[in-house]
Protein backbone atom coordinates (compact mmCIF):
# COMPACT_ATOMS: atom_id res chain seq x y z
CA UNK A 1 0.00 0.00 0.00
CA UNK A 2 1.32 3.29 -0.94
CA UNK A 3 0.92 6.24 2.05
CA UNK A 4 -2.14 8.28 2.37
CA UNK A 5 -1.33 11.67 2.32
CA UNK A 6 -2.20 13.87 5.54
CA UNK A 7 -4.54 16.35 4.48
CA UNK A 8 -5.16 19.27 7.99
CA UNK A 9 -6.60 22.64 7.67
CA UNK A 10 -5.30 24.76 5.01
CA UNK A 11 -4.45 22.23 2.56
CA UNK A 12 -5.08 22.56 -1.06
CA UNK A 13 -5.31 20.89 -4.15
CA UNK A 14 -6.86 17.45 -6.03
CA UNK A 15 -6.77 15.34 -2.69
CA UNK A 16 -8.73 18.01 -1.02
CA UNK A 17 -11.14 17.70 -3.66
CA UNK A 18 -11.27 14.23 -3.35
CA UNK A 19 -11.84 14.40 0.65
CA UNK A 20 -14.75 16.38 -0.63
CA UNK A 21 -16.54 14.69 -2.82
CA UNK A 22 -16.61 11.99 -0.62
CA UNK A 23 -17.76 13.76 2.22
CA UNK A 24 -21.26 13.98 -0.26
CA UNK A 25 -21.19 10.44 -0.35
CA UNK A 26 -21.60 9.96 3.51
CA UNK A 27 -23.93 12.75 4.13
CA UNK A 28 -21.53 15.98 4.62
CA UNK A 29 -21.75 17.62 1.65
CA UNK A 30 -19.24 20.36 0.97
CA UNK A 31 -17.97 22.98 -1.44
CA UNK A 32 -15.76 20.76 -3.82
CA UNK A 33 -13.23 23.99 -4.62
CA UNK A 34 -9.73 21.94 -3.56
CA UNK A 35 -9.30 23.86 -0.15
CA UNK A 36 -9.02 22.47 2.74
CA UNK A 37 -11.07 25.32 5.07
CA UNK A 38 -13.07 25.05 8.31
CA UNK A 39 -16.24 24.19 6.98
CA UNK A 40 -14.56 20.96 4.91
CA UNK A 41 -12.86 20.26 8.30
CA UNK A 42 -15.78 20.90 10.37
CA UNK A 43 -17.18 18.06 7.97
CA UNK A 44 -14.73 15.87 8.53
CA UNK A 45 -15.06 15.75 12.59
CA UNK A 46 -18.66 15.53 11.83
CA UNK A 47 -17.94 12.45 9.87
CA UNK A 48 -15.07 11.13 11.95
CA UNK A 49 -17.28 11.37 15.01
CA UNK A 50 -20.17 9.52 13.13
CA UNK A 51 -17.95 6.10 11.79
CA UNK A 52 -16.58 6.44 15.37
CA UNK A 53 -13.21 7.83 14.59
CA UNK A 54 -11.12 10.73 16.63
CA UNK A 55 -12.54 14.00 15.80
CA UNK A 56 -9.53 15.62 14.95
CA UNK A 57 -10.37 16.99 11.19
CA UNK A 58 -7.27 15.72 10.34
CA UNK A 59 -7.78 13.74 7.23
CA UNK A 60 -4.86 10.45 7.66
CA UNK A 61 -4.85 6.84 6.73
CA UNK A 62 -7.92 5.82 8.83
CA UNK A 63 -10.15 8.45 8.16
CA UNK A 64 -9.26 8.11 4.33
CA UNK A 65 -10.08 4.29 4.67
CA UNK A 66 -13.56 4.85 6.36
CA UNK A 67 -14.11 7.59 3.51
CA UNK A 68 -13.36 5.69 0.02
CA UNK A 69 -16.23 3.61 -1.23
CA UNK A 70 -15.86 0.89 -3.58
CA UNK A 71 -17.21 1.47 -7.00
CA UNK A 72 -17.87 0.07 -10.67
CA UNK A 73 -19.48 -0.52 -13.76
CA UNK A 74 -23.04 1.13 -13.44
CA UNK A 75 -22.18 3.70 -9.97
CA UNK A 76 -22.86 7.46 -9.65
CA UNK A 77 -22.99 9.98 -7.05
CA UNK A 78 -19.99 12.10 -5.66
CA UNK A 79 -17.87 8.75 -4.83
CA UNK A 80 -17.53 8.22 -8.64
CA UNK A 81 -16.87 12.06 -9.54
CA UNK A 82 -14.15 11.78 -6.84
CA UNK A 83 -12.66 9.23 -8.79
CA UNK A 84 -13.22 10.70 -12.38
CA UNK A 85 -11.63 13.83 -10.84
CA UNK A 86 -8.74 12.15 -10.07
CA UNK A 87 -8.02 10.05 -12.95
CA UNK A 88 -8.61 13.30 -15.45
CA UNK A 89 -5.80 15.08 -13.08
CA UNK A 90 -3.64 12.50 -13.84
CA UNK A 91 -4.11 12.36 -17.61
CA UNK A 92 -7.08 10.20 -18.78
CA UNK A 93 -9.55 12.26 -20.63
CA UNK A 94 -12.83 11.86 -19.41
CA UNK A 95 -15.86 13.46 -17.82
CA UNK A 96 -16.13 13.97 -14.63
CA UNK A 97 -19.97 13.63 -14.32
CA UNK A 98 -20.19 11.11 -11.18
CA UNK A 99 -21.28 8.10 -13.92
CA UNK A 100 -18.89 5.54 -14.07
CA UNK A 101 -19.55 4.36 -17.35
CA UNK A 102 -17.15 2.58 -19.99
CA UNK A 103 -14.81 5.39 -20.47
CA UNK A 104 -14.59 5.35 -16.75
CA UNK A 105 -13.81 1.60 -16.45
CA UNK A 106 -11.40 2.00 -19.30
CA UNK A 107 -9.46 4.29 -17.50
CA UNK A 108 -9.76 2.50 -14.04
CA UNK A 109 -8.63 -0.71 -15.84
CA UNK A 110 -5.86 1.48 -17.73
CA UNK A 111 -4.40 2.81 -14.05
CA UNK A 112 -4.67 -1.22 -12.70
CA UNK A 113 -2.47 -2.57 -15.83
CA UNK A 114 -0.25 0.73 -15.18
CA UNK A 115 0.46 0.04 -11.10
CA UNK A 116 0.21 -3.99 -11.27
CA UNK A 117 -3.11 -4.14 -9.67
CA UNK A 118 -5.93 -6.72 -10.46
CA UNK A 119 -7.32 -5.60 -13.77
CA UNK A 120 -10.88 -5.45 -13.42
CA UNK A 121 -12.71 -2.34 -13.36
CA UNK A 122 -13.16 -2.31 -9.47
CA UNK A 123 -12.10 0.90 -7.30
CA UNK A 124 -11.43 -0.91 -4.36
CA UNK A 125 -9.65 0.44 -1.69
CA UNK A 126 -6.08 -1.19 -3.32
CA UNK A 127 -6.97 0.69 -6.32
CA UNK A 128 -8.07 3.97 -4.27
CA UNK A 129 -5.22 3.84 -2.69
CA UNK A 130 -3.09 3.86 -5.77
CA UNK A 131 -5.17 6.74 -7.30
CA UNK A 132 -4.84 9.21 -4.32
CA UNK A 133 -1.94 7.96 -2.68
CA UNK A 134 0.38 6.65 -5.43
CA UNK A 135 0.27 10.32 -7.61
CA UNK A 136 1.98 13.20 -6.57
CA UNK A 137 1.35 16.60 -8.10
CA UNK A 138 4.59 18.43 -7.40
CA UNK A 139 5.17 22.00 -6.07
CA UNK A 140 5.98 23.56 -10.09
CA UNK A 141 6.63 22.72 -13.75
CA UNK A 142 10.78 22.17 -13.41
CA UNK A 143 10.25 19.91 -10.11
CA UNK A 144 7.69 17.40 -12.14
CA UNK A 145 9.87 17.50 -15.30
CA UNK A 146 13.35 16.92 -13.04
CA UNK A 147 11.34 13.96 -10.97
CA UNK A 148 10.59 12.06 -14.20
CA UNK A 149 14.19 12.60 -15.85
CA UNK A 150 15.23 11.43 -12.43
CA UNK A 151 13.26 7.98 -12.59
CA UNK A 152 13.84 7.23 -16.37
CA UNK A 153 17.88 7.68 -15.37
CA UNK A 154 17.33 4.92 -12.43
CA UNK A 155 14.57 3.00 -15.31
CA UNK A 156 12.34 3.16 -12.45
CA UNK A 157 8.87 2.97 -13.96
CA UNK A 158 6.49 3.04 -10.68
CA UNK A 159 8.62 5.97 -8.91
CA UNK A 160 8.59 7.44 -12.75
CA UNK A 161 4.40 6.95 -12.51
CA UNK A 162 3.92 8.95 -9.80
CA UNK A 163 3.88 12.54 -11.37
CA UNK A 164 3.39 11.73 -14.69
CA UNK A 165 0.98 10.19 -17.08
CA UNK A 166 1.12 6.39 -18.20
CA UNK A 167 1.54 7.80 -21.90
CA UNK A 168 4.79 10.06 -20.75
CA UNK A 169 6.44 7.39 -18.98
CA UNK A 170 5.98 4.51 -21.23
CA UNK A 171 7.11 7.20 -24.57
CA UNK A 172 10.38 8.00 -22.20
CA UNK A 173 11.67 4.90 -20.56
CA UNK A 174 11.52 3.50 -24.09
CA UNK A 175 14.24 5.58 -24.70
CA UNK A 176 18.03 5.60 -23.94
CA UNK A 177 18.68 8.13 -20.96
CA UNK A 178 22.41 10.31 -20.92
CA UNK A 179 24.23 12.76 -22.41
CA UNK A 180 21.20 15.25 -21.87
CA UNK A 181 21.45 18.96 -21.07
CA UNK A 182 18.98 20.71 -19.51
CA UNK A 183 17.02 23.30 -21.23
CA UNK A 184 14.52 24.79 -18.67
CA UNK A 185 10.94 24.95 -18.68
CA UNK A 186 9.18 27.76 -20.50
CA UNK A 187 4.89 28.58 -20.77
CA UNK A 188 3.39 26.98 -23.41
CA UNK A 189 1.91 29.70 -25.37
CA UNK A 190 -0.10 27.69 -27.24
CA UNK A 191 -1.96 25.83 -24.79
CA UNK A 192 -2.22 28.89 -22.05
CA UNK A 193 -2.02 29.05 -18.46
CA UNK A 194 -0.92 25.91 -16.98
CA UNK A 195 1.01 24.35 -19.51
CA UNK A 196 4.66 24.40 -19.84
CA UNK A 197 7.73 22.57 -21.93
CA UNK A 198 10.65 21.38 -20.47
CA UNK A 199 13.73 20.76 -22.50
CA UNK A 200 16.54 18.64 -22.19
CA UNK A 201 19.10 18.58 -25.46
CA UNK A 202 21.32 15.92 -26.84
CA UNK A 203 23.39 16.22 -29.72
CA UNK A 204 20.81 15.80 -32.80
CA UNK A 205 17.47 16.39 -30.69
CA UNK A 206 15.45 16.95 -27.89
CA UNK A 207 13.79 15.34 -25.06
CA UNK A 208 10.21 17.60 -24.65
CA UNK A 209 8.28 17.28 -21.58
CA UNK A 210 4.92 18.71 -21.39
CA UNK A 211 3.82 19.73 -17.51
CA UNK A 212 0.51 20.86 -16.66
CA UNK A 213 -1.03 21.98 -13.44
CA UNK A 214 -1.61 25.46 -11.17
CA UNK A 215 -0.57 26.73 -8.16
CA UNK A 216 -3.40 25.25 -6.09
CA UNK A 217 -3.15 21.72 -7.49
CA UNK A 218 0.00 20.77 -8.32
CA UNK A 219 2.45 19.97 -11.50
CA UNK A 220 2.62 16.97 -13.36
CA UNK A 221 3.79 15.28 -16.48
CA UNK A 222 1.09 14.86 -19.55
CA UNK A 223 3.37 13.86 -22.55
CA UNK A 224 6.74 13.37 -23.61
CA UNK A 225 8.65 13.64 -27.01
CA UNK A 226 11.79 13.49 -28.71
CA UNK A 227 12.91 15.90 -30.98
CA UNK A 228 15.16 16.04 -34.36
CA UNK A 229 16.94 18.45 -35.46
Amino acid sequence: MQPWPTITLGGTGEDVRTVQYLLGTHGHPVAVDAQYGPITRGAVQSFQGDAGLTADGVVGPITWGALIVTVSTGAAGPAVSALQSQLRSQGWRLAVDGAFGPQTDRSVRDLQTAHHLTVDGIAGPQTWNDVVGGFERLAGPEAAAQHLMDAWAADDRRTALRSATQAAVDLLLRGQHGGLTPAGCTPDPVLGPGHFTCAWTYPGGAVTLAVRGDALTGYYVESAGFVAD
